[in-house]
């Protein structure tokens, strides 16, 4: 297995020093540079644009919108999670808004910590389980009092359940057991709903079910 190179970027020593016991505990991550500032991070992902960047949501000198804008300027495929100590859900939107693929927040145990950083960097959306059971609870009172309509038939009630074990970052097979229904009816429900709603991928799908809820 090939070394996740990380990038952190926090300006507070304690989370520093926190980060980067975290990571130093695992063979599979490289940390190449530790910084304080938006602008260093820059000057180092520009020499190691491969390596996915933990940002502080605190950084003194840059906002998360433009500290993206700025690393997509280097690389268009930047894999970037927010650190935080919030869960707002404003700031939330805001992040995904400005490209971030994970959101964790800061007092999340070091292994959460890790599965998600691993999650990134295979190129998926990850949150940290508190962040998680927000976006759930505002898509499930979404569901309750609003009929979620496809491009020509609406979703139905067994495809919404499939949705949000989805959406919890559930597999198939978790899905299956939870539903008692075949793994391969979970993957026809799957299938089902990306046709009905014009959605490619599964990343689709939770896109799609946090703009509904009002999180996109």
């Amino acid at each position: 297995m090939d070394t996740i190179k990380i990038l952190i970027a926090e300006s507070t020593d304690i989370y520093r020093l926190g980060i980067e016991t975290a990571i130093g505990a695992d063979s599979g991550f490289s940390i190449v540079k530790i910084v304080d500032t938006g602008k260093k991070l820059l000057n180092a992902y520009k020499i190691n644009p491969e390596s996915v960047c933990l940002l502080s949501s605190n950084i003194p000198d840059m906002n998360i919108h433009d500290i993206m804008g700025k690393l997509k300027e280097i690389n268009q495929g930047v894999l970037a999670i927010v650190l935080t100590h919030s869960t707002d859900l404003f700031h939330l939107n805001q992040s995904l808004k400005a490209g971030v693929m994970g959101y964790l927040t800061k007092n999340a145990p070091a292994k959460e910590f890790i599965k998600i950083v691993r999650e990134v960097n295979s190129g998926q959306q990850a949150f940290s389980d508190s962040v998680s059971q927000i976006m759930i609870s505002q898509y499930t009172t979404y569901t309750k009092h609003n009929a979620i309509a496809g491009n020509k038939k609406s979703v139905t009630k067994r495809e919404k359940e499939v949705l949000k074990l989805i959406v919890e970052g559930f597999t198939s097979a978790e899905i299956a057991k939870k539903l008692y229904i075949s793994t391969r009816t979970v993957e026809t429900h799957r299938s089902n709903l990306m046709n009905k709603l014009g959605i490619k991928n599964t990343a689709g799908l939770v896109r799609y079910a946090m703009r509904e809820a009002g999180l996109r």
